[in-house]
C-alpha cells in the first residue's frame, strides 16, 4: 500500500523478556508524564505532514495502542496498527510483516531507544537520503566499547572517497566480543526504498536470526550512507534502565 507519505515502522511486539517488567517496555516511564515511546514520537513530530506510522503490536498491547492513538492524534500523524506474522520473529520480522504498508521511503525506529541529544530533523534527513537514490541509509552513533558493540547492531563506517560521506563497510547483529573490534558504530534507525526493501530486510533478518552471512551477502547494505546522531540509550537491559532512572543515562 504505497502512497505519497513515507512510512515509519515501529516494532512493539517483543516480549521484553530481559527486563521482566509488568508492562510493555515501550511504556517504561522516563519522566513525569513520559514513557519510552514518546521519545520516538518526538522525532516524528517535525515530519508528521509527510509520514504515516505503522506500529506492529503483539497480543496484550492494548495500552500501547491507546497511547499511540492519543499521541498520534495530537500530532496529526496517521497511524496504522498491525499484528506481527508469527512466522516472522524478531524486530526484523515485524518490519517484514508491514510490507504492504511500506511507503516511497520507509524508516524503522525502535520504541525503547532514546537519543541523548534529540536530533529534530534526523528522521527527515534519513528519508531524504532514500529519496536521493540510496538503497538504504542509517542513523548511527560512534562506538568504541567492545562490550556495547558485541551486543548491538554493529557497523563499520568508513569515509567514502570523493564525497566525504560516512558509509557502511561492514555490518553484524550482535557480533560478540571476538569480532567486536571490526566495528566502530551502532545503528539507531535505518531506512530503505520500497523496491530495495526485500533485499535490505533479507540481510537484516538473516543477521538477526544468527544465520551466517559472508561479505558478499551484505551487498544491499554496503555503501549505505550514515548520519551520526550521537549516543543513545537502549532501555532493553536493566543496567541501562537503572541509569535512566538515576539520571545518569540522559
Amino acid at each position: 500500500m504505497t502512497g505519497g507519505r513515507d512510512t515509519v515502522v515501529l516494532p512493539c511486539a517483543g516480549a521484553g523478556s530481559r527486563l521482566g517488567l509488568p508492562f510493555s517496555k515501550e511504556l517504561t516511564p522516563t519522566g513525569p508524564g513520559r514513557v519510552a515511546v514518546d521519545h520516538t514520537l518526538d522525532l516524528l513530530a517535525p515530519h508528521a505532514d509527510r509520514l504515516r506510522l505503522v506500529a506492529v503490536l503483539g497480543h496484550g498491547r492494548e495500552a500501547t495502542a491507546r497511547h499511540l492513538a492519543a499521541r498520534c492524534a495530537d500530532l496529526s500523524l496517521p497511524l496504522a496498527i498491525c499484528l506481527q506474522d508469527p512466522k516472522l520473529p524478531e524486530s526484523t520480522g515485524a518490519v517484514l510483516s508491514t510490507a504492504a504498508w511500506w511507503g516511497p521511503a520507509t524508516a524503522v525506529l525502535l520504541p525503547d531507544q532514546i537519543l541523548t541529544a534529540p536530533a529534530r530533523h534526523a528522521v527527515g534527513a534519513l528519508l531524504d537520503l532514500v529519496h536521493a537514490g540510496h538503497e538504504a541509509a542509517f542513523l548511527t552513533a560512534a562506538e568504541s566499547d567492545p562490550a556495547r558493540l558485541a551486543v548491538d547492531g554493529a557497523l563499520r563506517l568508513e569515509i567514502a572517497d570523493g564525497d566525504g560521506w560516512l558509509r557502511v563497510a561492514d555490518f553484524a547483529d550482535k557480533p560478540g566480543l571476538e569480532t567486536a573490534h571490526r566495528f566502530n558504530a551502532v545503528w539507531f534507525a535505518y531506512a530503505f526504498a520500497t523496491a530495495n526493501g526485500p533485499a535490505v530486510l533479507d540481510v537484516l533478518h538473516r543477521a538477526t536470526l544468527r544465520e551466517p552471512l559472508d561479505h558478499g551477502a551484505l551487498a544491499p547494505l554496503l555503501g549505505a550512507p550514515a548520519l551520526d546522531v550521537g549516543p543513545f540509550t537502549d532501555l532493553g537491559t536493566w543496567p541501562n534502565l537503572a541509569a535512566l532512572i538515576t539520571g545518569s543515562a540522559l
